[in-house]
């Protein structure tokens, strides 16, 4: 249709490949198997949303019975309607992303340009939601997918030579510039736009830069052991044997094993 007709072109100018992969299954509007494999897209989103969410809701429900603390109820209804939220979004995402996809491939919009058009549309409804219980999981799969996405882009520059071998994150020295200049970002932006970033995130770092500015030197007792181990494993470069690993060896020898095969 003539209303196709840019995206295809933009496809040709960005010069993307027309061609399927192989995992991407292509049937005709004709053919009802592509009705079959959105609906099945729909349940696994659901069951995949569920599942995501299920030890949230067993880690609410152990500390309610444990601390019985006011709200552990409230936190524990709170995760189980996240469940439902979760599911409900991420199943209609892959169905509205799925259904486009297949009328785009169809019409010949293909090549990573029909993804784009799929997955903004389907974003912008099945996740779009900012407010109330939907919000709250919306915001975590966005982010996530957000810092997902930029790894992903950063390596496929370095894979098209855009950007040098030395900036790849999956080698040791390119990792550590991606986490230095991570950490020097949320870092200026705490000490000079906070009001930019989220209030939760800024009680955290609150607390950790500007609370410690006063107040008492030793920590919590529940916290001294944590506290002593990991100033003891500063030290390791005086005394090797004083590795964070070394000293947690221990754990490895408490409680059964699975036998290595």
């Amino acid at each position: 249709p003539f209303f196709l007709r840019p995206f295809c072109l933009l496809g040709s100018c960005c010069n993307m490949s027309d061609n399927i992969p192989a995992k991407l299954i292509g049937f005709p509007l004709s053919n009802k198997e592509w009705i079959l494999s959105v609906i099945r897209g729909l349940r696994n989103g659901i069951m995949c949303g569920a599942r995501i969410r299920f030890p949230y809701i067993i880690q609410a429900a152990v500390y309610a019975v444990m601390f019985r603390e006011p709200g552990s109820t409230n936190k524990l209804r709170f995760v189980l309607k996240q469940m439902f939220h979760h599911g409900r979004n991420l199943g209609l995402f892959v169905f509205t992303y799925k259904t486009i996809c297949f009328v785009l491939r169809h019409y010949g919009v293909r090549g990573g340009i029909e993804c784009w058009i799929a997955g903004f549309i389907g974003g912008y409804w099945a996740f779009g939601e900012s407010k109330g219980i939907s919000g709250a999981v919306n915001n975590q799969i966005v982010l996530y997918l957000f810092a997902r996405g930029i790894e992903g882009m950063a390596r496929s520059l370095v894979k098209r030579g855009i950007l040098p071998p030395s900036l790849d994150i999956k080698s040791p020295g390119g990792f550590r510039i991606f986490a230095g200049f991570s950490l020097a970002l949320i870092l200026y932006m705490t000490d000079y736009e906070s009001d930019m970033l989220r209030p939760g995130f800024m009680n955290t770092m609150n607390n950790l830069y500007y609370e410690s500015n006063s107040g008492r030197l030793a920590p919590p007792v529940n916290f001294t052991p944590i506290v002593l181990v990991v100033l003891a494993s500063l030290l390791s470069t005086m005394l090797p044997k004083l590795t964070l690993d070394n000293i947690l060896s221990v754990i490895d020898r408490v409680g059964p094993h699975q036998p290595k095969v």
